[in-house]
């Protein structure tokens, strides 16, 4: 169904009056919307075209329509009125972002929760698929002859390191000969060739000798874990239960939604540019009622992040979607810079 410009302006009043009160609308408040310009009975047969159409559906105790999950994601696309921001609304954005670290692993973590901080709302962020994935550095560094810091570094400079506790002195010699016999194994392969199953392969490979360096290996192991974690970011779920538009029980829901990461990671693939916006009717029947923006970040040829946001049907959506993008921008400028400043050391 095409719709045309009375049925566009009656479908955006009705959403925008959802987002404010959460309750029906009826065909008396849009006559008055629109300036009584148009009669009461020729807005209830557009209501009714729209509503056989999908955009509107009516609760059985009211004579109001609710706007349906097709009409939330036409107005966000094409209906609503675009806010610019204003100099405050970036000067405090990069006041936020200004605070997010300096070093690259934990730059989409910070990036997320200061998005958090200035909508109120819980976010999620992921960085491009083929950033990170391959380990670039093993090392084994000896702090006491049975304390061990374990590092591991990925292709994109990102570095984490992790301390662990032999149960019995290990010569210096050992911790360099496993660092090597690691490194033969896995430097240049993805993160998800570090499996249990070859932590158990390497076990057997060492004999006697690999027990005593297991807590070194099982270190190892749960950095590659951590690393491939880290191209997930999730932030402000605790928004959720003080959102003044978010009914106690579905926040808990989404936030146990939000706890999952998996799930969460399987929502953010890559997309075309511009803004997705996921329905949680459409992941899930006891998530009806929240939506997820997203909108994607380029790194050059590095690939395609996302940021975004996930909240109630009933969000600001012209004021927030703006922030989203802003934050996009600056997400993929700070990346990308420190993978620049990165590659130089590395020459």
């Amino acid at each position: 169904m095409e719709l045309d410009f009375r049925k566009c302006r009656i479908l955006a009043a009705i959403v925008e009056e959802y987002i404010d009160s959460g309750e029906p609308v009826g065909s008396k408040f849009l006559a008055e919307q629109l300036g009584n310009c148009v009669s009461s009975a020729t807005i209830r047969n557009d209501m009714a075209a729209l509503t056989v159409a999908g955009y509107l559906e009516q609760p059985h105790t009211s004579a109001g329509r609710l706007p349906t999950a097709k009409a939330i994601r036409l107005y966000i696309e094409q209906l609503m009125d675009r806010r610019p921001l204003t100099l405050q609304d970036r000067v405090d954005m990069n006041t936020l972002l200004s605070a997010a670290s300096g070093d690259a692993s934990r730059l989409l973590e910070d990036t997320c929760r200061a998005l958090a901080d200035i909508t109120g709302l819980a976010t999620v962020a992921s960085r491009p698929e083929r950033v990170g994935t391959c380990i670039s550095r093993i090392d084994v560094m000896q702090m006491s002859p049975r304390n061990m810091a374990v590092v591991l570094a990925q292709d994109n400079g990102f570095l984490r390191t992790r301390m662990c506790r032999c149960q019995r002195d290990i010569p210096s010699k050992v911790t360099v000969a496993l660092a090597e016999y690691m490194s033969r194994r896995f430097l240049g392969q993805p993160l998800t060739t570090v499996t249990i199953t070859a932590m158990q392969e390497i076990l057997l490979e060492l004999g006697e000798a690999g027990l005593a360096v297991a807590p070194i290996l099982s270190a190892f192991y749960e950095l590659a874990l951590e690393c491939a974690e880290a191209r997930l970011a999730v932030a402000g779920q605790m928004n959720l239960l003080r959102h003044p538009a978010y009914p106690l029980d579905r926040a808990r829901a989404l936030i146990g939604f939000l706890n999952d990461r998996q799930q969460v990671r399987d929502l953010l693939e890559p997309s075309v540019t511009g803004i997705r916006v996921l329905l949680g009717r459409e992941w899930h029947p006891s998530l009806e009622g929240s939506v997820m923006l997203l909108v994607p970040y380029m790194l050059g040829d590095r690939g395609q992040g996302t940021i975004g946001v996930v909240g109630p049907e009933r969000m600001n959506y012209a004021d927030v979607i703006p922030r989203i993008q802003y934050f996009a921008t600056a997400l993929g400028q700070m990346l990308g810079d420190l993978f620049e400043e990165s590659s130089a050391l590395d020459i």
